[in-house]
């Protein structure tokens, strides 16, 4: 199936476990869903089962720009997120 679809993201975070949605589409474009709202991935680039992309997150010290890389495995995916504390690794699941 590749790495294109909706992904339910759980990462842990300084401010809790978050858990947006990962929206990856065919022509390349795609977004980071959080019920802040959404920001689009920039930079991104993607390959059959892996993504590399940055996304501007809000939180509540502000808007930071936070770099991703992850790779599907069939309806799981496994990345890290790099954010100004450094790198962290995060788990997703398949929505569509």
């Amino acid at each position: 199936m590749g790495i294109v679809g909706t992904w339910k993201l759980t990462l842990e975070t300084p401010f809790g476990v978050q858990t947006p949605s990962l929206r990856i589409n065919a022509d390349g474009t795609g977004g980071l869903i959080s019920p802040i709202g959404e920001a689009p991935l920039n930079d991104l680039q993607v390959t059959e089962d892996t993504a590399e992309f940055t996304a501007h997150v809000p939180t509540p010290m502000g808007n930071f720009a936070i770099g991703f890389s992850v790779k599907a495995d069939g309806d799981t995916l496994a990345g890290t997120f790099t954010s100004p504390l450094g790198a962290t690794a995060f788990s997703g699941a398949r929505e569509a």
